[in-house]
């Protein structure tokens, strides 16, 4: 009989140190598996208050130029008054590039910044008050900021999309008086560190 039970004990030992083998595994997995989803986390909500912030950047920069005397616009290469093919600017990648705002050749509302904790911003302001050629109607580029042009409204100035709005119902045809003393543009900005990234943007107008 003790012979017997020996050998029985032998493998309950084995299969009790496997089972608890396996149960601290589970528990080191679900650890780090938490760790990671945690730490994620935390990135994408500090790589969006970057974003944000680098949203108010760029709000300061088109503020301090009309301040000055100074309204960004975008630059109509051939002159005719609307955004084609032809303005899109020497090396670009994307026809709507050319409605980068400006104040000068030097002075045009693109910037990086690096915070204080390493993360990378990427700041474009473009100008909303455009009237795209009947080319590009039916043929925006993924990332093309709207057109958006200032109206007046029951005496009061109020900016609407110059189109329908997927799933938003229809937008303004545009037509009516203008709201000439208003600039609307888009601050997009695109936050980075190491392999992920953010991207938040928003529309604003200003009184000029």
């Amino acid at each position: 009989m003790r012979k017997k039970r020996r050998a029985i004990a032998l493998p309950l030992v084995l299969v009790i140190v496997l089972v608890g083998g396996a149960l601290v595994a589970a528990a080191f997995y679900i650890t780090e598996n938490y760790y990671s989803s945690a730490k994620q986390t935390v990135t994408s909500a500090r790589l969006y208050n970057a974003a944000v912030s680098g949203i108010e950047e760029g709000k300061g920069w088109i503020y301090k130029n009309i301040k000055s005397g100074k309204v960004p616009r975008w630059t109509d290469k051939d002159g005719d008054g609307m955004l084609s093919e032809s303005d899109k600017p020497t090396g670009a990648k994307y026809i709507y590039e050319a409605l980068i705002a400006k104040v000068s050749s030097t002075d045009e509302g693109v910037f990086d910044i690096t915070t204080e904790d390493g993360i990378s911003l990427h700041v474009v302001v473009y100008d909303l008050a455009y009237e795209p050629h009947p080319d590009l109607t039916d043929n925006y580029e993924k990332g093309f900021p709207p057109r958006i042009r200032p109206q007046l409204e029951e005496g009061s100035s109020v900016v609407r999309p110059s189109y329908a709005v997927a799933g938003r119902g229809g937008g303004s045809t545009g037509e009516g008086a203008p709201g000439t003393d208003i600039g609307v543009y888009l601050i997009r900005c695109t936050a980075t560190y190491k392999d992920r990234t953010s991207t938040a943007e928003q529309a604003v107008s200003m009184r000029l």
